[in-house]
């Protein structure tokens, strides 16, 4: 049967239909629930009728359908290029450089797209380091293919600048990652249509995009998380942030902008509705800010950006969290603290309603978590050290191996889509490796081999041999240690 979720303000019906090359699934989104609910006694009409080529046909008439949907919008987005743009889009500008059409394109192209301020200052940034150095001064209409895989070639052997190359002999600076080529390659080329249509260009260079290595976040096991709680007790606030973001599988931002207001001790739970970033003053000044609740007094006047509270990174990600019942009492213990520096600072106090605040009550800066994190890693001296990012990615691989790999269910909890937590947190830890070798090695091997072996202590030993007499045993064993993401201390 279709599945019917709502994610943010959509509603959504998922289901699975054939196509030449096997079952593939397909999200329908719809604007009312009334439709949803349609759709889905729709599906389940043609599954449990067993009518599978009628089930294709609809799926392919849906997708169909919002692609033809998709185009329409573009048209009319395209239509609706300002006046001042329009006009000066006839005229022949083929004499311009680069750095002209720039300046002009990307406030337009970050308003079209619905940029949020830290994507803005991400293009902005590769725009000023990388891209506008090489071919600011260029004419644009010069530019050609040859000209542009130059540049990603360049690129790849551009040594970094800042904290990678600090204190580092010339020889030892390592090269910009490949996600940077990655992402300057795209700001470049996606401006070439607009440049045509602009009449900056005659014709668009035809370049195939950079391939880019990912890198996987670091991630712990829940013992490690634990673990790690308990040798943090002294510092209360940087403990309740780690203990939230694992969690709730929390991002930093989200972290630092939990408000105070969306807590619920009676039903157990918060709402994740704000996040705190700092942004840039130009990404301020170009863009909209209906999507921005706060921006923050400035505490350097000479700060070239600023921390501003806005919604959450997507629709999904606005979610309700329940809650544990030690993290419950960790917060009770937090809002006393609140109300206590409430009344030390009497009118001085700034309630921004923050959980994660400073003593007078403003914000901190999500960074300044990771900054917390980090230092208190090296004072402990860890060697597999994560950053706070990773306390999500830990607690989310933690709840897909608790709920037996329910996907749907945990995507869901930490405002994600099962695609991407599918393929960017669906890997092994080191713990759950050690505990399948020691399997294959009671399964595998004679017994003689593995009792003529040195045994690590008489616990691991009767274990090992509880899983060579009993296979029921071996199977309930590796089910348990994977679920619990070998949660023992």
């Amino acid at each position: 049967m279709a599945t019917y979720t709502v994610r943010g303000m959509s509603q959504n019906i998922i289901y699975w239909y054939n196509t030449p090359k096997g079952k593939k699934q397909l999200w329908e989104t719809y604007t009312t629930e009334l439709e949803a609910i349609k759709r889905k006694a729709f599906i389940d009409f043609l599954q449990k009728n067993k009518k599978a080529e009628e089930l294709t046909q609809a799926a392919t008439a849906y997708k169909e359908k919002r692609a033809a949907e998709k185009a329409a919008s573009e048209a009319k987005n395209t239509s609706d290029i300002p006046e001042e743009t329009a006009l000066s889009a006839a005229e022949d500008n083929t004499g311009k450089t680069y750095r002209e059409f720039s300046e002009k394109w990307l406030p337009f192209h970050a308003r079209k797209r619905r940029f949020s301020p830290n994507t803005y200052d991400s293009y902005l940034n590769n725009l000023k380091n990388h891209i506008l150095p090489y071919f600011g001064d260029r004419v644009m209409s010069t530019i050609c293919s040859e000209d542009v895989d130059n540049f990603v070639d360049y690129l790849t052997q551009k040594p970094c600048r800042g904290s990678k190359g600090y204190n580092k002999m010339p020889e030892q600076v390592p090269t910009l990652s490949s996600g940077t080529v990655k992402k300057c390659y795209n700001i470049l080329t996606s401006g070439f249509s607009v440049a045509k249509q602009w009449r900056y260009i005659r014709e668009v260079p035809k370049t195939a995009a950079p391939l880019e290595k990912w890198k996987k976040r670091k991630a712990w096991d829940s013992a490690r998380v634990a673990s790690a709680l308990s040798e943090m007790k002294d510092n209360d606030l940087l403990h309740l942030a780690v203990h939230i973001a694992f969690v709730c599988s929390l991002r930093a931002g989200e972290t630092a902008g939990i408000d105070t207001g969306t807590l619920n001790f009676h039903d157990r739970s918060l709402w994740i509705t704000q996040e705190l970033q700092r942004v840039s003053d130009e990404s301020l000044k170009t863009l909209p800010k209906n999507e921005i609740i706060r921006i923050f007094p400035k505490q350097n006047p000479t700060s070239q950006s600023a921390l501003i509270l806005k919604g959450p990174k997507t629709e999904g990600s606005h979610r309700k969290q329940y809650l544990t019942t030690p993290l419950l009492q960790e917060i009770r213990e937090r809002l006393g603290q609140i109300d206590r520096n409430k009344e030390f600072f009497g009118a001085e106090y700034q309630d921004y309603g923050l959980l994660i605040c400073q003593p007078d009550g403003r914000p901190h800066d999500p960074n300044t978590l990771n900054g917390w994190f980090r230092d208190w890693q090296r004072s402990q001296r860890i060697e597999d050290q994560i950053e706070f990012q990773g306390l999500r990615k830990s607690g989310q691989m933690y709840k897909v191996r608790l709920t037996k790999n329910n996907y749907q269910l945990v995507a869901e909890n930490s405002g994600q889509s099962p695609e991407v937590l599918m393929s960017n947190y669906n890997e092994a830890l080191d713990s759950e490796k050690r505990t399948l070798a020691l399997l294959v090695e009671t399964s595998f091997y004679p017994q003689e081999a593995v009792d003529s072996a040195p045994k690590a202590d008489e616990n691991m030993a009767a274990v090992l041999q509880a899983v060579r007499t009993n296979p029921e045993f071996a199977g309930q064993l590796l089910q348990v240690l994977l679920s619990q993401a070998a949660n023992v201390t």
